[in-house]
């Protein structure tokens, strides 16, 4: 009984280390610009930039996200060692 609830303590601890890595990994990271400077303001809205050059919005919509986090999820559930 207390080697399960050893288990679950660490791997829940493991998986908020995880998260917590992540998140400061995604802070880190800048967004990318692109430098074109013969494109007006429109013609950059057209094919998604603001016109400082960075993207506008999500690359993803949120049901594709949801798509892959659930599969996600279900390949870490076939990957659990039954103890």
């Amino acid at each position: 009984m207390r080697q399960t609830l050893f288990l679950i303590l660490a791997t829940t601890l493991i998986k908020a280390d995880i998260k917590n890595e992540l998140r400061k990994k995604r802070k880190q990271q800048r967004p990318q610009r692109l430098e074109h400077l013969y494109l007006n303001d429109y013609l950059m809205r057209d094919i998604g930039l603001q016109p400082g050059g960075f993207a506008i919005g999500e690359k993803f919509s949120p049901s594709v996200k949801a798509k892959r986090s659930v599969r996600y999820l279900r390949y870490l559930h076939q990957l659990k060692i039954n103890t």
